[in-house]
């Protein structure tokens, strides 16, 4: 009985296996062995040879060949749509392995577009679970939004997130885009300054694409103005140094940084736009983690920040 069982074991390779149903849900949705093989970081041949090894094991046909492209038969629809729930169990699983470090540690995987409010709520929740890791990623609006689908972050902090019902948000406070100055200057003895005084003076932007810039740019254009900058960086922490030393006058989020060292905020009225940052999850996870992450972000109030 040994020996049968022994020898029926050895035969699961050429049959159904996880990589197998990978490979097959990889071609049946790119079309082709080689795209496949790109997909899942394997070989045209290995890709292949899975494909024919599952169709000789069960007798069963998974492709028809259509014009140069691979079509899935019926059966192999049925097969696909069981390995990709497979898949998913997979992917669950090894989000549950991921919440704790290779130390052990229970860890915490935290996804921001700007840098604050998202840090001093980070340093909150250390500071009540003090045995916690906590990984940051930052990024634009685009790439934390697809890294939290892709369930590669469990919880994000962003300004002027739509709703959306595959998310549990929540409103940590509202803000809006401010002139900043270095203290030398006659403008850093003002509470206020307007537009039109912001084009005439030496400008420090930030690069297309910020979301503070965007704001800034929409301003000018509304007032009829069309300044032209005397610097342009790409990071907010570049803006704010080159403020620090004298270069221009530049802008930022009222709550963008605790740094209240050297610059000066000013309001400019114009900007009547107030933006909410939000922090959100998906609606189906269940880390409670992030449960935590969400009370501390219910408790945080802005005006404990430094506004300078």
């Amino acid at each position: 009985m040994r020996r049968i069982m022994t020898a029926s074991l050895s035969d699961l390779p050429s049959g159904l296996t996880l990589s197998r149903l990978r490979a097959l849900t990889a071609v049946a949705e790119e079309g082709s062995f080689s795209a496949a093989a790109r997909r899942i970081g394997v070989s045209h041949s290995a890709v292949a040879q899975q494909i024919r090894d599952l169709e000789r094991a069960h007798e069963i046909h998974l492709f028809d060949r259509v014009r140069g492209v691979l079509r899935p038969t019926p059966a192999c629809l049925e097969l696909c749509d069981i390995g990709n729930r497979i898949q998913a169990a997979e992917r669950d699983a090894a989000r549950v392995l991921s919440r704790r470090g290779p130390s052990g540690k229970h860890r915490l995987r935290v996804g921001l577009g700007n840098s604050m409010p998202g840090i001093a709520i980070v340093g909150r929740v250390l500071t009540q679970h003090p045995t916690l890791t906590v990984t940051v990623d930052s990024g634009s609006h685009q790439d934390i939004m697809a890294a939290l689908s892709r369930r590669e972050v469990d919880v994000a902090v962003l300004p002027d997130l739509p709703p959306d019902p595959r998310f549990r948000r929540a409103p940590v406070l509202s803000q809006e885009v401010v002139a900043i100055t270095s203290p030398g200057t006659a403008m850093a003895r003002r509470d206020k300054v307007t537009l039109a005084e912001l084009a005439a003076s030496p400008l420090v932007f930030r690069s297309p694409g910020s979301s503070t810039q965007k704001l800034v740019d929409r301003g000018f254009r509304h007032a009829g103005l069309n300044p032209e900058p005397r610097l342009i960086a790409d990071t907010r922490d570049a803006v704010y140094e080159a403020v620090a030393v004298g270069i221009g006058v530049g802008f930022m989020w009222r709550y963008g940084t605790y740094r209240s060292d050297v610059v000066q905020r000013l309001t400019v009225p114009e900007f009547r736009s107030r933006v909410d940052e939000v922090v959100f999850a998906l609606s189906d996870e269940t880390n409670p983690l992030v449960d935590l992450f969400f009370n501390v972000a219910s408790q945080f109030r802005p005006e404990e920040m430094i506004t300078g």
